[in-house]
């Protein structure tokens, strides 16, 4: 075998190497990006449970007294906090425009009929959705009209 295809054939073998190492890199980063995803799905249900304590408070109207509205702001200094760690990592809450379901980014848990507005409006977002660097992370839970 001459020299020069030997080289050629060494070549030929350091590319699909390369080849191989770049694909493997790829898979790698995709399942790193995976696993993070699966991470804020979870730092996501104790946002949850923060929502869910401020909606009954509210729904309670126990905010109203002064000291317990101050008590119920420092308790939810660490939700702002949570909220700062997610848009530090780009994850952002899924926005509907004009207040319109989009199949891909939510889960209908349930239907109403409203024949004043159109099938797929938003009656109320029961879990809010969220992204990361523009893909879904989780859908949001929504409730249509649906006539």
């Amino acid at each position: 075998m001459s020299v020069r295809s030997e080289i050629a054939n060494k070549v030929s073998e350091l590319s699909r190497e390369n080849l191989t190492l770049r694909n493997q890199l790829e898979e790698f980063e995709k399942s790193q990006d995976k696993r993070i995803d699966e991470i804020f799905c979870e730092f996501l249900t104790v946002l949850d449970t923060f929502e869910r304590a401020e909606q009954t408070i509210k729904e309670r109207e126990l905010d109203k007294d002064e000291t317990t509205k101050k008590a119920i702001n420092r308790l939810l200094n660490a939700k702002r906090k949570a909220l700062g760690v997610l848009e530090k990592f780009n994850v952002q809450k899924i926005e509907f425009e004009n207040n319109k379901s989009i199949e891909e980014l939510c889960e209908v848990a349930d239907t109403e009929p409203d024949p004043g507005r159109e099938t797929g409006d938003i009656v109320s977002i029961e879990k809010q959705g969220y992204t990361r660097q523009g893909h879904l992370i989780r859908p949001a839970e929504v409730i249509i009209v649906k006539n």
